[in-house]
C-alpha cells in the first residue's frame, strides 16, 4: 500500500508545484498585458484637441437649438450654421431688435467668443415681398444691427462680418404650388445665419 501510494503523492505534489509556478506567472503576464495596451495607446494617441474642439461647437450649437424656438441648425465639412427667425429678431419691417430676442443673442454671443479663430459671418435673409433692391436693403439693416448687438456684449467686433442676402436664399417655398401665398414657408425665410467656421479651417 504504502508503495502505491508514494507515485500519487509525487504526482499531486507536481501539480501544486505547477499550479504554483502559474499563479506566479501570472502578474508578470498581466504586466505584459498592461504594456501592449499602453504601447497601443502610444501607437494611436489621444483624442485630437481640435477634433475635440469641432464636435464640441456642434454640440453647444445643438443644444441652443434644442433649448430655443425659432433656431435651427445647419452644418457642413467647413460651418456650422445657427438660424435664427426673424420674426423673433425684428418686428414686421423693421431692423431694431426686440428686446425678447436678447436672452438667445446673449448665448449666441457665448458661442462665438468659445471660438478661437476665424471669421463669423452675419447673413441676413428676407422672404419675396417687396423689390430685391428693398428686399437687400432690410437684410443689410438687420444683419448691422445684430452685428452691433453682438459687438457691444462681447463678441470680438473685427472677427464678425455681415452680409445682405435679401430673399436670394429662400429656404422654404415662399407661396404654395398653387400659387397662393405661403405665410409658414415665409417666416423661415425671414431669418439671420450666423456662420461659424469649423476651428481646423
Amino acid at each position: 500500500m504504502t508503495g502505491l501510494l508514494k507515485p500519487t503523492l509525487v504526482a499531486a505534489m507536481t501539480m501544486v508545484g505547477a499550479g504554483s509556478s502559474y499563479a506566479q506567472d501570472a502578474p508578470k503576464n498581466n504586466g505584459e498585458i498592461r504594456d501592449l495596451k499602453a504601447t497601443i495607446l502610444d501607437l494611436k494617441g489621444p483624442p485630437s484637441d481640435l477634433n475635440s474642439a469641432i464636435s464640441d461647437l456642434s454640440a453647444r450649437a445643438d443644444g441652443l437649438a434644442a433649448q430655443y424656438s425659432g433656431l435651427s441648425v445647419r452644418q457642413d465639412k467647413q460651418t456650422v450654421r445657427v438660424s435664427m427667425t426673424g420674426d423673433i429678431l425684428f418686428d414686421f419691417d423693421k431692423a431694431s431688435i426686440r428686446p425678447a430676442a436678447e436672452t438667445t443673442l446673449s448665448d449666441i454671443a457665448r458661442l462665438i467668443r468659445s471660438i478661437s479663430a476665424g471669421t463669423v459671418v452675419i447673413e441676413g435673409h428676407t422672404d419675396s415681398k417687396g423689390t430685391v433692391r428693398y428686399n437687400k436693403d432690410l437684410s443689410l439693416r438687420r444683419a448691422k444691427a445684430v452685428a452691433k448687438w453682438l459687438a457691444a456684449h462681447g463678441a470680438d467686433k473685427a472677427r464678425l462680418s455681415v452680409k445682405a442676402l435679401g430673399d436670394s436664399r429662400p429656404i422654404a417655398p415662399n407661396t404654395l404650388e398653387n400659387g397662393a401665398d405661403n405665410p409658414k414657408g415665409r417666416a423661415l425665410n425671414r431669418r439671420v445665419e450666423f456662420v461659424l467656421p469649423r476651428e481646423s479651417q
